[in-house]
């Protein structure tokens, strides 16, 4: 099977005389299609790893507009017309349109989401044709995905008007496409573009939301247009500026995607020129059918001399879950809870919420005492301090060795530590006047979440870490909102170079659930824990660690969960 351009798409003539929108409802319930996997890559611009299967999604079949249509069913049969329109290029959707719409409505402008429930419709005193429905999310032309709050909704309105025949067509409408999840999700691929750290040493990965249709070139469309605003100050684009795509589609033959690129990419010194082709090959992996990655530029080649390096998108270090245990830190080793080297030094401290750096030999293992002195654990000799502040907030440890807190009442700037108290203050002008609840930053070191209370209201932000030359971290740049369902919020961790667990409520829940909150994609939520207050995570999901109030530390198993230990507080993993 070849990329995404080449997707087969099941087409399923309904039944006659029904309305469009029930028909692409029906399609999209029953017409479900296997993906076919990628393959192992091989070449030298190329990546090495095998991949799962991938869903391939779904083709939606609509037809035109019915004569002696009413209003309504216009609007109908328009919805339908347009969720089919990747695959026929919206030439359907545009039947139902009349007068200037149809050639100035603009398709791929956005796509407003919807829960699958039925829109309402009224009709407004001029006899437009209103819709109602509860929101879900936004994705933008770019692709950028903005999950709902949980009280938004969706309300636009369609205008018609009879045209010579007496037949009812659209002629005001906003741009962009209205779907409900379970066809967008059907029409739609979770990708990510794949940006550089400063110091070129790992990949930092964006979420974008892409059509199937034709995905390769979207995503590299994506890239050379470069990262968010968000994340631009943390991350690095390899790609020369001005350089793009001489022809306009990544075409896939036979495993091999052919990326044409413009003389402004032969700009970039060969080091920069192995590290674009490792983003354009990091990037493309996942597209189905994609075994490797042909570059040419300026109609020749594209000359690479030096290696294209194997970056890590998510560094990390496996080892024991250090908790609280009698008082003193201790790891899990197994069935077994150990002291670490130094617990006799911890009498007369009230350790709490330890965090762990990624050293192999000797990480930085640190802690609060109480809730207002962050110190650090030396081996077996007495703990040393490092900060103290009014109810400073967990500490997070970066790659590299950095360690991060605040006071809960932000002034719009946290603190950064080494163990040799060398000490920054971070800029976060944003926080100014906030209740910082948890901070963590992500595995590469290049972005931080932050759950954070701004008048009366519970917030999660992530933001991109802006650092010297040296990795020393000075500021954290304007952030972008995620996880909006999510009312309240009591901890945080990173799962996996995407996405975040926040151990909090988003409404009617009995006890704090655990939500994984992709950077760029819809918030699920994980079967509750009674009494959960804290909460760690490894590689994956299947790493998550909780902690109870009572001592009780959980780990995922399956589906569920499973008491492991008894005794023990505020598990933590490296970061």
């Amino acid at each position: 099977m070849t990329a995404a351009a080449d997707s087969h798409h099941a087409r399923r003539p309904g039944p006659r005389r029904r309305p469009a929108a029930v028909l692409v409802v029906v399609v999209a319930a029953l017409l479900v299609l296997a993906g076919c996997a990628s393959l192992p890559r091989s070449g030298p611009v190329t990546a090495s790893d095998p991949d799962l299967p991938a869903a391939q999604g779904i083709g939606l079949f609509a037809r035109g507009p019915e004569v002696g249509a009413s209003p309504q069913e216009i609007v109908d049969g328009f919805l339908a017309a347009s969720a089919a329109g990747y695959s026929d290029d919206f030439l359907v959707a545009r039947q139902f349109l009349a007068g200037t719409a149809e050639q100035t409505w603009q398709p791929l402008a956005q796509v407003r989401i919807f829960a699958d429930a039925q829109p309402q419709y009224t009709r407004t005193r001029d006899g437009a044709v209103r819709l109602s429905v509860a929101s879900q999310a936004t994705v933008d032309s770019d692709g950028r995905f903005t999950e709902s709050g949980p009280q938004a909704a969706i309300e636009t309105e369609f205008t018609l008007v009879r045209d010579t025949d007496g037949e009812w067509r659209i002629i005001e409408l906003d741009d962009g496409v209205l779907v409900p999840f379970a066809i967008f999700s059907s029409v739609y691929v979770q990708s990510a573009l794949y940006f550089v750290t400063p110091d070129r040493q790992a990949f930092v990965p964006e979420v974008r939301w892409f059509p199937r249709e034709n995905l390769a070139t979207a995503l590299v469309r994506g890239l050379l247009q470069g990262p968010s605003p968000w994340l631009s100050p943390g991350v690095v684009n390899m790609a020369p500026t001005g350089t793009r795509m001489t022809v306009e589609s990544v075409a896939v033959t036979d495993g091999v995607a052919q990326v044409n690129l413009s003389a402004e990419s032969l700009a970039a010194e060969p080091e920069e020129r192995a590290l674009f082709a490792a983003q354009l090959t990091r990037t493309l992996r996942e597209v189905p059918g994609v075994q490797e990655v042909q570059l040419t530029a300026a109609s020749a080649p594209y000359e690479i001399t030096d290696d294209v390096p194997e970056l890590p998108a998510y560094p990390y270090s496996s080892r024991n879950p250090v908790v609280v245990a009698d008082g003193a830190l201790a790891e899990v080793d197994g069935g077994e809870v150990v002291p670490r080297p130094g617990a006799d030094q911890l009498a007369g401290l009230d350790p709490r919420h330890p965090a762990v750096g990624y050293e192999q030999q000797n990480p930085t293992t640190v802690f609060l005492d109480g809730a207002d002195r962050l110190m650090a654990a030396a081996g077996a000799d007495a703990p040393v301090e490092l900060v103290t502040g009014a109810g400073l907030v967990p500490p997070s440890v970066d790659l590299r060795g950095w360690v991060w807190t605040t006071p809960a009442g932000n002034e719009g700037t946290l603190v950064a530590v080494r163990p040799d108290r060398t000490r920054v203050g971070v800029a976060a002008p944003w926080l100014d006047g906030g209740t910082v609840v948890s901070l963590r930053i992500s595995r590469e070191g290049a972005r931080a979440v932050v759950v954070w209370q701004a008048a009366g209201s519970t917030v999660i932000d992530a933001a991109a870490v802006v650092r010297d030359v040296d990795g020393t971290p000075r500021a954290l740049a304007d952030p972008v909102r995620i996880g909006d369902r999510v009312t309240a919020a009591a901890d945080l961790a990173w799962v996996d170079e995407n996405t975040v667990a926040v151990l909090g409520d988003s409404g009617g829940d009995s006890e704090p659930t655990v939500h994984l909150l992709p950077l760029g994609g819809p918030t699920s939520r994980l079967p509750v824990v009674e009494g959960a207050v804290s909460i760690a995570a490894g590689r994956g999901e299947r790493s998550i660690l909780l902690g109870t109030g009572d001592g009780r530390l959980y780990e995922r198993t399956g589906a569920a969960w499973r008491a492991v230990h008894d005794d023990v507080f505020d598990p933590a993993l490296p970061g």
